[in-house]
């Protein structure tokens, strides 16, 4: 691939110190003063991407013209919208305020990308990732030179077409222990924290587009995301609607939803599961935020309770990880027997903590959602789809849609196969809500 980042920038990450003065120029020959309020985006680097550098991305993705993967998805993107453009896009990333795992400020990192030279307003779209166990595979740690990476950071690249065809201002949140925020554990699966993060990166955006930062804002915003970036849409619409932030529609994809029903019967099966990392970083994140309820001498018999803390960092590989957990991929078998009395126990601390973080449980949307699901997903089970439907099922403003059954792409699971399409009809959904 040659010059993914155009030639003004003589192939590389623009770096800026940010201090009250500070001026950004861009290689498109604007330039611009950067937010560096408190409640806004500041930005750190920046790069371009050119019409034709986004489809060589693409070229380099896997393709089999026998199934439907993320090149079709990418196409039909192109081929949706009315005038597809062919905008460089200028990709930042920024940091913003939020709170650590403490509930302290702490500034985070994630990305904002958007067409340089589209004429017309644009809308706001939240692009949360799913579950990635390395920091170094957060949003804004993409590096567009590294092309052996790029299938590691393929919502990035829909996230780049987004803003190029559809012509969107999209951003993507790290959350905390992920991208630069290399020294706490991310809290996976925990509502509150993932909904605040999201929605902070949110309202900085907002209020850096209030000031006329280089977009022209349609005042609409949405939220879109898959597995845990389902997850997090669902919970970021909560925290969103608890503050009266006011935002227009959420696309929630394949999320584990309910994690003390159907993850739990998930985590207790007697069956192997395909991808066994996700199991410790649930435990991983829950011992950091419930010490006391999850313990590791007592959740876990040995090695895992040596191994699991030791490995979940976020500085290890999934092959790693997935290596340090039972050879026949039955999750259950970390457990010690007593813990397994606990988490089966509906009074215990330990399971109430995973009800209250199901991102259904305690409250009613009031805006737009859409709450899709691939019926045969093996790593996030329909059942999270069924408990969702049956708390919001009676509301007008969520709809539902069941995706058929469909078969593993290049051996991987289902729920990674089904990734491209849930991405596409999400879009499409924001779309047609989006240009209105």
């Amino acid at each position: 691939m040659t010059n993914i980042i155009t030639q003004p920038l003589t192939r590389q990450l623009l770096v800026f110190t940010i201090t009250i003065a500070l001026v950004i120029t861009s290689s498109c020959k604007k330039s611009d003063p950067v937010p560096t309020t408190d409640d806004q985006l500041e930005f750190i680097e920046e790069y371009e991407i050119t019409y034709e550098d986004l489809n060589a991305q693409i070229a380099m993705l896997t393709d089999d013209p026998n199934v439907y993967d993320y090149p079709d998805v990418l196409n039909e993107m192109r081929l949706e919208a009315e005038e597809p453009g062919i905008n460089t896009i200028l990709v930042s990333k920024v940091s913003y305020w939020s709170v650590d795992n403490q509930g302290k400020a702490k500034k985070l990192t994630g990305l904002i990308m958007h067409p340089l030279l589209k004429l017309g307003k644009m809308p706001l779209i939240s692009l949360n990732h799913g579950t990635v166990l390395e920091k170094k595979y957060g949003p804004s740690q993409f590096n567009p030179f590294l092309v052996n990476e790029y299938l590691d950071f393929a919502e990035v690249i829909i996230a780049e077409a987004m803003a190029s065809w559809y012509g969107w201002t999209i951003i993507m949140p790290d959350y905390q222990g992920m991208g630069d925020d290399k020294d706490e554990n991310h809290p996976y699966c925990n509502t509150e924290l993932l909904g605040v993060a999201t929605a902070d990166m949110i309202k900085a955006a907002k209020t850096t587009l209030l000031k006329k930062y280089r977009i022209n804002w349609t005042g609409k915003t949405f939220l879109i995301g898959y597995s845990e970036g389902g997850f997090v849409t669902m919970s970021a619409a909560r925290e969103l609607e608890k503050r009266n932030e006011a935002f227009n529609g959420s696309a929630c994809l394949d999320g584990p939803y309910d994690l003390s029903g159907t993850m739990l019967d998930l985590m207790l099966s007697d069956n192997p599961f395909p991808v066994p990392y996700f199991l410790p970083m649930l435990l991983v994140g829950y011992n950091t935020m419930y010490p006391a309820l999850y313990p590791y001498d007592q959740m876990l018999v040995s090695p895992y309770k040596e191994d699991i803390p030791k490995y979940t960092t976020g500085f290890y590989s999934t092959s790693q990880v997935n290596s340090i957990m039972p050879e026949n991929h039955i999750l259950k078998t970390v457990f010690t027997s007593a813990f397994i009395d606990t988490l089966t126990t509906h009074t215990s601390k330990a399971y109430v903590t995973l009800q209250n973080n199901s991102s259904y449980v305690n409250w009613t949307p009031k805006t737009e959602m859409l709450i899709w699901h691939c019926k045969n997903d093996d790593c996030v089970p329909f059942g999270n789809y069924e408990k969702a439907k049956t708390a919001f099922g009676t509301l007008s403003n969520v709809s539902f849609v069941e995706w058929p059954p469909v078969d593993p792409i290049f051996g991987q699971p289902i729920h990674v196969s089904v990734a491209p399409r849930a991405f596409k009809e999400g879009a499409s959904w924001i779309y047609h809500r989006a240009k209105y």
